[in-house]
């Protein structure tokens, strides 16, 4: 079994690189670890397949098993430097459970764990405020990989309904349907409405209609652009329908919508709140 370090040891990078037989690593207690897992297989209490990210947050001691053939580096963090390390709150609070995503061919974390490497291997001045910036980087990106893997696959009911907002400002002027919002994010029609209704208080057709409104209204307001083009640039074919749905919404007209905000005094402030 590989040596491992202990509580209070620093940062320790460690290469795993094609061993001939199966090598064990012992990951203790109190010590968070990063693992990217090029080829290959490890094992604790289940097996992690390459090509992965592995993210295990401090706990119980347990025995890391390298397969033969395996490549991988082991970055192991003592809980001191974790905390010094984390740039925010809302980073650090993720990474107190374990992740594992796909790991990206052309990941940008190597070159960060290489020059913390660097900075823990040399003598100079300030190499401990570097290497703890060079956490803080890689900790980011730890971050920003496994909420992106989460909000693609839909894994959470927030994540699901923030990925409906993103589709939502790309794709409302198209008009696509409830149920082509549900295919591009691959979860069924009442799943995607559950959590929509979660996360917003609102059906998400009606969350649809909202944003649609909304945009109008600032459009009426802040433009003089004509009625009949603005229901065009909406995605609205017919600008007679275009009317009948505002009217519906706001209870006025366009027309009228728009005039009687040229007599109110704060006219040019936002039309968030419609309708």
């Amino acid at each position: 079994m590989q040596p491992a370090p202990t509580r209070n040891a620093r940062i320790r990078v460690q290469r795993i690189r094609s061993p001939l037989t199966r090598v064990g690593y012992a990951l203790p207690a109190g010590v968070s670890h990063l693992l990217l897992l090029s080829s290959g297989t490890v094992q604790t209490d289940t097996a992690v397949d390459a090509p992965r990210l592995w993210w295990r947050p401090k706990g119980t001691a347990v025995e890391m098993l390298a397969e033969a053939g395996t490549r991988a580096t082991l970055l192991s963090i003592p809980e001191p430097a974790l905390a010094q390390s984390l740039p925010a709150a809302t980073i650090g609070q993720p990474l107190r459970q374990e992740l594992s995503v796909p790991l990206q061919a052309n990941d940008r974390m190597m070159p960060l764990i290489d020059g913390l490497e660097a900075e823990l291997a040399t003598g100079e001045a300030g190499a401990d405020v570097a290497a703890r910036h060079y956490l803080a980087l890689l900790l980011t990106h730890v971050w920003r990989r496994t909420r992106a893997e989460l909000l693609t696959q839909g894994a959470t009911t927030e994540g699901l309904a923030e990925r409906f907002v993103q589709l939502v400002t790309q794709h409302a002027r198209q008009h696509w349907t409830v149920a082509a919002y549900a295919r591009a994010i691959g979860v069924s029609r009442d799943r995607l409405r559950s959590a929509v209704k979660g996360a917003t208080g609102l059906s998400p057709q009606a969350y649809l209609h909202r944003h649609l409104i909304r945009e109008a209204s600032e459009l009426l307001n802040g433009t003089a652009t004509p009625i009949g083009t603005i229901a065009f640039r909406l995605g609205f074919a017919d600008p007679a329908y275009f009317t009948r749905f505002f009217s519906r919404a706001v209870g006025t007209s366009p027309s009228r919508f728009r005039a009687s905000a040229k007599r109110r005094p704060n006219a040019e402030g936002s039309y968030a709140a419609w309708p």
